[in-house]
């Protein structure tokens, strides 16, 4: 069985009471292990933002490696791995914009230094052996949004499900097919705002695209349920299907576990088959976990917080 871990951003104090609580301790190496047997399977974007990467990803990685855990690639680890790439063409697959800089700075700062670079380039190399999903006996793992459509196209494009240094150029251009498929797996839908509707995100960026609740039935949905940002001027109101890019949504009875989508209050089930884990530790939240059992119906008993 396996208990699965929300977005981290670097708290690794969060990470080390919350394996705690799930009776997880270290052994002689350091590794974080169940007595039994369980094991963890992190969600995604172990790094950016907090003040402890470099002690984060030697916890992830000390447990996956060990076989304490599994873990798939978050959008955080897909943008590093950009930044970090050089383009053939000049310069590196994510340009070095002030934006993305601002955005990758805390572990820029972790990894300041000759020795230290030199560990950041084979966490890199890391990244890069990380899945964009995981499907087990009677479980789904995904950073952000499960999509079967876009996870057919990866799977015949990545047969191991990971990334390729050929792909992960070809998912660098703007308009390609590959770009579309890692950027719904790892970052979900969004759709315009109608009108001249708008809002601001956790940074502070003015936003006119708004990210959608993908595991809703938009048919069913108003603007509230559907929108992942509170928008007054639409409260209530049915969503416009019709005006939507990909109105599809998640229907299978196979539950899916995800992250990403830094939601606040109390951690909570989406819907019998659907949570996101992830709580917005690194803008004052609380790293959330779910003890799964085997269970197909997700309950409020199995998430665990601190």
């Amino acid at each position: 069985m396996y208990d699965l871990i929300g977005d981290i951003h670097g708290h690794a104090a969060e990470l080390r009471q919350l394996l705690t609580k799930l009776d997880y301790a270290p052994d002689a190496a350091g590794v974080y292990r169940h007595a039994g047997g369980r094991q963890v399977i992190f969600l995604g974007d172990f790094i950016d933002r907090g003040p402890a990467i470099r002690e984060t990803l030697q916890i992830v990685r000390g447990m996956v490696d060990g076989g304490a855990a599994l873990a798939v690639m978050g959008n955080h680890e897909f943008n590093a791995l950009n930044f970090w790439t050089f383009d053939p063409s000049g310069g590196h697959l994510r340009p070095h914009l002030p934006h993305h800089i601002l955005q990758h700075l805390e572990t820029i700062r972790a990894f300041n230094g000759k020795e230290l670079f030199a560990e950041w380039l084979d966490y890199l190399a890391w990244f890069m052996q990380l899945p964009l999903y995981l499907e087990l006996p009677g479980l789904r793992v995904v950073h952000a949004c499960w999509d079967a459509r876009y996870i057919a196209q990866l799977r015949q494009w990545l047969p191991t499900d990971r990334l390729t240094p050929e792909f992960l150029l070809r998912a660098s251009r703007k308009g390609s097919a590959e770009l579309d498929a890692v950027e719904i797996t790892l970052k979900g839908h969004e759709t315009d705002l109608p009108g001249d509707h708008h809002f601001f995100d956790k940074d502070g960026h003015r936003r006119t695209k708004m990210r959608t609740a993908w595991w809703r039935d938009p048919a069913a949905a108003t603007y509230d349920d559907y929108y992942l940002e509170p928008i007054a001027a639409l409260a209530g109101q049915p969503v416009d299907v019709a005006a939507l890019p990909s109105p599809a949504y998640y229907q299978d009875e196979t539950p899916v576990f995800f992250g990403h989508y830094w939601l606040r209050g109390e951690p909570r089930i989406l819907t019998p088959h659907s949570v996101c884990l992830d709580y917005s530790v690194a803008k004052g939240g609380e790293l959330v976990a779910y003890r799964w059992q085997g269970e197909r119906e997700l309950t409020p008993a199995g998430l665990v917080r601190v």
